[in-house]
């Protein structure tokens, strides 16, 4: 194992080493879901996927996220030509189309719309689909109507988890009586920050979850680094025991298959673990390594059991 890939592993994973520490920036945030149609009558799948793009932009612009990973919160367009006019003159003809962008914002559950906005949008260029393409590159991110739009969902939202953030918290104890921590982390992580009411109760309540958690995964990640040292693999044994939080039950057994194995890695490897075990002594610096550890476990949760919203369902 390499020393960079060990400082990457200590200094922004710590508990786990496989996801962008960008994904669990976006945990937290109030986050909506885009949902594009697989057709729309006129529009290929370039254009859809610049569409796309921009009600992303709209989104992120206004302080959503826009990954959407649980899938509560939905946004999604209706796109329409209206008029196609061809202009003559000069050395060619000139296509221009007239087009509407609706986008609406709904909840997935019960499906209530939130907020709608319409735009129309003019395009020109040596073909219809030229035009199109066009059209949608016009499409205003910065513009009053779409930051509105945005807002009034957003408020609406913050609404909703203020009123049901105790019957979530009530849903996530259900899953860890179950000892089903990621389910209880997933929910948990789907509260916005935002939400001040109960956000102290939430991030409590992840960090006991999380710390059941450990204590039900410790055992095997001792028996995964011995396995690792009795193979002479010590990086591999030390990347592993990394990721035991010193609040379980086997940090005692962690610390002194640690000590077994301390002559025998690098002295970078070395000095990055008594960094770590410097970090553990603050408890401020371990709580927030906590929190990232939950947000990216969260993640995990997420794309495990994310579902394709059916859009036409949606539109309905």
């Amino acid at each position: 194992m390499k020393t960079s890939k060990l400082t990457l592993f200590f200094l922004l994973f710590l508990f786990v080493s496989y996801l962008k520490a960008q994904q669990t920036d976006e945990v937290g945030k109030i986050a909506l879901s885009v949902v594009m149609p697989e057709n729309v009558d006129g529009l290929d799948r370039s254009q859809l996927s610049k569409l796309e793009s921009k009600i992303i932009q709209i989104a992120t612009k206004e302080g959503l996220s826009a990954s959407g990973f649980n899938q509560t919160f939905v946004i999604y367009p209706k796109f329409a030509v209206y008029e196609t006019n061809v202009v003559e003159g000069g050395m060619q003809n000139i296509t221009v189309v007239t087009t509407e962008l609706s986008l609406y914002i709904k909840q997935v559950s019960t499906n209530i719309l939130f907020s709608s906005v319409s735009k129309s949008l003019k395009g020109s260029g040596r073909t219809k689909e030229i035009a199109i393409t066009n059209a949608i590159s016009q499409i205003p991110v910065s513009d009053k109507d779409f930051a509105t739009f945005i807002e009034t969902s957003k408020q609406k939202i913050i609404a909703y988890y203020e009123k049901n953030c105790n019957d979530i918290i009530k849903q996530a104890d259900s899953y860890i009586k179950m000892q089903q921590y990621s389910q209880a982390i997933g929910l948990l992580m789907s509260i916005p920050e935002e939400i001040s009411s109960c956000h102290d109760k939430v991030i409590e309540k992840s960090i006991a979850t999380f710390k059941a958690y450990q204590n039900q995964v410790c055992a095997e990640k001792i028996q995964q680094a011995k396995a690792k040292s009795a193979g002479m693999d010590y990086d591999g044994a030390l990347e592993i025991l990394a990721e035991i939080d010193p609040s379980s039950k086997c940090f005692q057994e962690q610390q002194a298959l640690m000590k077994s194995i301390e002559n025998k890695v690098s002295a970078e490897d070395k000095k990055e673990w008594d960094f770590l075990m410097k970090q553990y002594d603050d408890a401020t610096d371990l709580e927030k390594q906590r929190i990232n550890a939950i947000k990216e476990m969260a993640v995990e949760y997420y794309k495990s059991q994310k579902a394709n919203v059916n859009y036409n369902v949606l539109i309905k």
